[in-house]
């Protein structure tokens, strides 16, 4: 039996919630924990204990529920329950893919508009990218990317990053001991180089090398998933 609190049910410590706007805070409260990796993929979400915890109703923990499913953090089992969702193996192979694609639009924008401003921001999150806590090398992992993407200046584009960031957050707290901290530093300061030089190519390159790193990772990982969804997928496609 797991000595995890959370996978027995009791509940991580959460903070009592006032009233105003209770279930936007109980979201918030609760996908952090998730993204953070401190409520595993697996572990039930109690309603009354939550709840009670939370400092709020039921139903209002239902609704911040309801967002998390939204967001694909939380899946609800009928007749079993509440749970937190794990990230399968495709759907992180489908969201470096995606990444791949809309990154480099999202850059080559930004690039334009980047002044020295952006970059002392930018080089401010690559040396955080030091860190020795893994949550903060995380958090600016993403801080760098919304950056870039806030200045493509392309609604949809800024509108696409905060949904991919929930994932990527996910799967990175969830592997952070299968990623070279160096690897992550030298990616992304090939990225800072090549904007701050304005070299499209170079700048390409080293998108397209930050993107595969993860589907080497995931080879190692769990090959056979990946290599069997492909396979399904292929012969999906051929039925058609």
């Amino acid at each position: 039996m797991s000595s995890n609190p959370a996978m027995s049910g009791a509940p991580v410590l959460l903070t009592s919630l006032s009233r105003r706007r209770a279930s936007e805070e109980a979201h918030d409260q609760l996908r952090s924990k998730i993204l953070s990796g401190e409520l595993p993929a697996g572990t039930r979400l109690f309603e009354v204990t939550y709840a009670r915890d939370l400092g709020i109703s039921q139903s209002t923990l239902r609704e911040a529920l309801a967002r998390l499913t939204h967001d694909g953090l939380v899946l609800n089992v009928p007749r079993r329950g509440t749970y937190v969702a794990s990230l399968s193996v495709d759907t992180v192979h489908h969201l470096y893919e995606l990444r791949e694609r809309v990154e480099p639009l999202a850059m080559h924008l930004a690039m334009q508009r980047l002044d020295q401003s952006d970059i002392d921001y930018l080089e401010h999150q690559l040396a955080r990218l030091s860190s020795r806590t893994a949550a903060e090398r995380v958090d600016a992992d993403m801080a760098f990317h919304a950056r870039l993407y806030e200045l493509s200046g392309f609604p949809p584009l800024q509108g696409l990053w905060p949904q991919m960031e929930i994932f990527t957050r996910k799967f990175l707290s969830t592997s952070r001991r299968l990623i070279s901290k160096d690897k992550i530093q030298q990616n992304h300061r090939a990225i800072m180089e090549a904007l701050a030089a304005r070299d499209v190519d170079a700048l390409d390159h080293a998108i397209t090398d930050h993107m595969q790193q993860t589907s080497v990772l995931l080879a190692g990982r769990g090959g056979r998933a990946a290599g069997s969804g492909r396979r399904r997928s292929k012969r999906a496609g051929q039925a058609k």
